[in-house]
């Protein structure tokens, strides 16, 4: 019986279950059953699997990436674009799971919602969007959280999470005021101690996105005292030490970084910190001993091996501050030397390396330093254009001081008699042979070690040395270094062949025909062969002045040379010892030369600001004596000569505007008139005297023969080629060509063809929608496995898209395949961006055969139509292309 009644019982349960999930499973009843059945089911059948696939996502964000330790930190870093991209699939799960939660167990009564989960979900999916970085979405869930659980503390962490938005986005001022308004609640009951402790974080971090660091401080030392994870103190800690180092307080911020090293932080900020401590090093604070052993230690442990860069980097920085400059330069080179991976440091070590090596006058190893810092600073680099300059300027002088060397080289060379330049020559062909037998052992050993690097024994200059230590010329390694730059610069990376400097060099093949060699191929072959063969002397004869016209273009080189390097010694550098020496080499070497009147300018102005007057006179009697009429000898004998020069321009800017008042009025004699006299006032001014001949060309036409303006017009050319009138000129001309015959017809079209700027017919709609376009060359590229490749990346990285993948043949080599439909330009440019840095999409397939591209829909029909590939790329390098 008691067998039986238990039997009942349980049936009496199940029977209770089932009828409990059978009435429950609604939401249009507001019951306790259905209330809890919802709770439960949405709590752990849906929301618990959003929130573990976003806490998966983020375990493994956390381990890519990483920090600017350049830069005082932010108090959260939530990654790049590209690490965003990372987190699409996990995150798609948990905004698809909280959709669910929402739609199928939300029960609003009352104006409340009776479900907890459903308001967590909501802010679940918000913090989902806010973490794949797409934050309009992320924005508008937080704000509707916010709004409509106005009355439930939810709403305070939707308002906190809402701030972090603006933070991202840069409207600071909408999440100061956020943090304003939940200051002024924060000691509510029910304010979420969770947010209260995460708020002097999230005030901390918007004033360290604007580099406000005093308004940060406080509310660090606040959240140092709330927080109590490990590795977020340790954070906070650095960054306080950094922005103390940062206002020069160096005992302050060594406090921290100790703080951070006991706190056993990741490796990488241990290692930033220890490297910081050095740097707060004074000189003033001690002995250094101490750091020096640490930055010793950490150079011999195999885990800092690719930061060695940074090691010898801070090693030169406590150098400096004990004033040795001479270790302070050997660990910079060392730091040069080491930085394999991290360009920004290189960059920084070669700057501090130049900056040492101008300071001493040395502007040739200077140069060399600054050209490494230019190739390798990022774009965001500080003062990076002002650092492009200087390297500019350097370039130039020590191109010029090349010029010198080679050409007094030659010259010297050339001046041999035979017996000792062959001596000369023989020598420099056994040290070639020396240079690359070392070469060839040097590979071998490479070999034998299993490696394939060598040094080049071209740091070894034991060659020719007239007049310096450099060698043969053209062995010079601050020249090759020089040219290599020059040569990137213009023609980027190209590939080791014949014609190397032509892209396509089909042309080239179609238009030569055997037996079409010019007589030059006649030419005795072994001859070419030794001119061209380092062990031949017919090799280093080849550039030797010979005939007289040879040593005249030779001495104007170096002329040339002479003048521009003064210049910017004296200019560019202000360094007028440099300055006056090149000036004096160049009067000693070249006297009467065609810039000796600059050169005793140059000269008189320097002693004068130095008030030797003596000198300073030599050169005025020579300029007065040799140079009467010049401008130099006119302000010598006038010192306001220049401002009544100027006085004169202005009252020829006055007639200008007469002239050309009287030009509308069709007062063409008048104008005539105007002209003649603003010519002589203008004088030599490149802006106002082409514009009277302008107008009295103009003038001229009206009153006379059209042969009269196209003299006119022609002659104005002639003297000013490339003024602002000059484009309506050569209109004007093309013009009388064709109505009069007047002047070559068919020259003038061609300059008014180059003259023309063709219109381009794609519009910017940035609001538009928008495809992403793959042009693929069709006989390099398999297309259907490309595409199933796409739709694998949309389905794991922009599952919610539903985007489409198209493919349609361009031409007979192209096929264009497009992905879309993006709502506009920002959605377009995420996705090319997360596909353009994808390995799986377009793994064993050759880059050179795929063209990505963004274009709007109204743009794609005009593209398809002219299939004009290169045209679209301007438009889009102009519009779509991040500089």
């Amino acid at each position: 019986m008691k067998r039986l009644s238990k039997h009942r019982v349980g049936y009496f349960f199940l029977l209770a279950g089932l009828l409990l999930f059978t009435f429950s499973c609604s939401t249009k009843k507001n019951t306790w059953t259905r209330r809890a059945y919802h709770n439960v089911t949405c709590h752990y059948n849906v929301f618990w699997n959003g929130m573990m696939s976003q806490i998966e996502g983020l375990d493994n964000l956390k381990g890519k990436i990483e920090d600017d330790y350049s830069k005082v930190l932010p108090v959260y870093n939530y990654g790049t674009k590209l690490d965003a991209k990372q987190l699409n699939p996990k995150m798609d799960r948990t905004i698809k799971k909280a959709s669910i939660a929402i739609q199928q167990h939300s029960m609003f009564f009352g104006g409340k919602e009776r479900v907890k989960w459903v308001k967590q979900s909501y802010l679940l999916m918000g913090k989902a969007y806010f973490f794949k970085q797409e934050y309009m979405s992320a924005r508008r869930v937080f704000d509707y959280v916010a709004k409509e659980y106005a009355d439930d503390p939810i709403t305070y962490e939707a308002m906190l999470w809402l701030a972090k938005t603006y933070i991202q986005t840069e409207y600071f001022q909408k999440a100061d005021a956020i943090l304003n308004k939940m200051a002024t609640k924060k000691n509510d009951k029910d304010f979420p101690n969770d947010v209260y402790r995460n708020m002097p974080l999230v005030n901390a971090d918007m004033y360290l996105a604007q580099k406000k660091y005093d308004a940060a401080y406080p509310f660090l030392e606040r959240g140092l005292e709330l927080v109590k994870n490990r590795d977020l103190r340790a954070r906070l800690n650095f960054i306080m030490g950094q922005i103390n180092q940062k206002e020069g307080d160096f005992i302050k911020a060594a406090i921290y970084y100790k703080k951070v090293i006991k706190s056993n932080p990741p490796f990488k900020m241990a290692f930033e910190s220890k490297l910081n401590l050095a740097k707060c090093y004074t000189g003033n604070s001690g002995s250094s001993k101490e750091i020096l052993k640490v930055l010793n230690k950490m150079l011999k442990d195999t885990k800092n091996k690719e930061y060695r860069d940074q090691i010898y980097y801070a090693l030169s920085d406590i150098a400096l501050k004990d004033n040795n400059d001479t270790l302070a330069i050997q660990y910079l080179k060392k730091s040069v030397s080491a930085s394999t991976n991290n360009k920004k440091q290189k960059a920084v070590s070669s700057l501090q390396l130049g900056n040492l090596f101008f300071d001493r006058g040395n502007y040739v190893a200077s140069q060399a330093y600054f050209d490494t810092a230019v190739i390798f600073m990022p774009m965001d680099f500080p003062n990076r254009e002002k650092i492009k300059e200087k390297s500019s300027v350097l370039s130039s002088m020590v191109q010029y001081l090349e010029t010198i060397r080679t050409q007094d080289s030659l010259q010297k060379l050339a001046k041999m008699d035979s017996t000792s330049l062959y001596a000369v020559i023989d020598n420099q062909i056994e040290q070639y042979k020396l240079d690359q037998q070392q070469i060839q052992e040097e590979k071998a050993q490479a070999q034998q070690a299993g490696g394939t690097q060598f040094v080049s024994p071209g740091r070894r200059n034991s060659g020719i040395a007239l007049g310096g230590s450099a060698g043969w010329y053209f062995y010079n390694p601050t020249t090759k270094a020089s040219g290599y730059t020059e040569f990137l610069r213009k023609w980027g990376q190209r590939k080791l062949e014949d014609n190397w400097f032509l892209t396509d060099k089909r042309q080239m093949m179609s238009t030569f025909q055997p037996g079409d060699e010019s007589d030059t191929t006649a030419k005795d072959t072994t001859t070419i062969a030794g001119a061209n063969n380092p062990e031949k002397r017919a090799y280093y004869l080849k550039n030797l002045p010979q005939t007289e016209a040879d040593f005249k273009a030779s001495d104007s080189l170096l002329v040339e040379a002479y003048n521009k390097l003064a210049f910017i010694y004296r200019e560019d550098l202000h360094d007028t010892v440099h300055a006056v020496n090149t000036y004096q080499n160049l009067e000693e070497k070249f006297s009467h030369n065609r810039y000796e009147l600059d050169t005793w300018f140059a000269l008189y102005t320097i002693y004068h600001a130095q008030k030797k007057v003596e000198k300073a006179n030599h050169y005025k009697k020579l300029i007065l004596s040799n140079y009467p009429d010049s401008d130099y000898a006119k302000v010598m004998i006038d010192p306001d000569y220049f401002t009544k020069k100027a006085s004169g321009q202005n009252k020829a800017s006055k007639l200008y505007e007469k002239a050309y008042d009287a030009f509308q009025k069709n007062q063409y004699l008048r104008v005539i008139a105007y002209a003649d006299k603003g010519l002589k006032q203008a004088g030599g001014d490149t802006a106002l005297a082409p514009r009277f001949m302008f107008l009295k060309a103009i003038a001229l036409g009206k009153v006379n023969l059209p042969d009269t303006l196209y003299t006119a017009m022609k002659k104005l050319l002639q003297d000013f080629p490339q003024s602002a009138v000059s484009p309506m000129a050569k209109d004007i001309l093309q013009m009388l060509a064709e109505q009069y015959g007047i002047g070559d017809t068919a020259t003038l079209k061609k300059i008014a063809k180059g003259e023309k700027e063709i219109q381009s017919p794609y519009t910017f709609k940035p609001n538009s929608p928008h495809f992403v376009m793959l042009i693929v060359l069709s006989d390099k590229v398999r297309v259907r496995p490309l595409k199933v490749r796409l739709s694998d990346f949309n389905r794991k990285y922009f599952q919610l898209k539903r985007l489409r993948v198209k493919s349609l043949m361009l031409d007979n080599q192209r096929v264009i395949i497009t992905i879309g439909n993006f709502s506009n330009k920002k959605e377009s440019d995420n996705y090319y961006f997360a596909l353009n840095n994808d390995e799986y999409v377009f793994s064993q397939i050759d880059r050179k055969s795929v063209f990505i591209n963004t274009i709007s829909m109204n743009n794609y029909p005009i593209f398809y139509r002219g299939k004009d590939q290169k045209g679209y790329q301007k438009f889009w390098d102009k519009y779509y292309k991040k500089k």
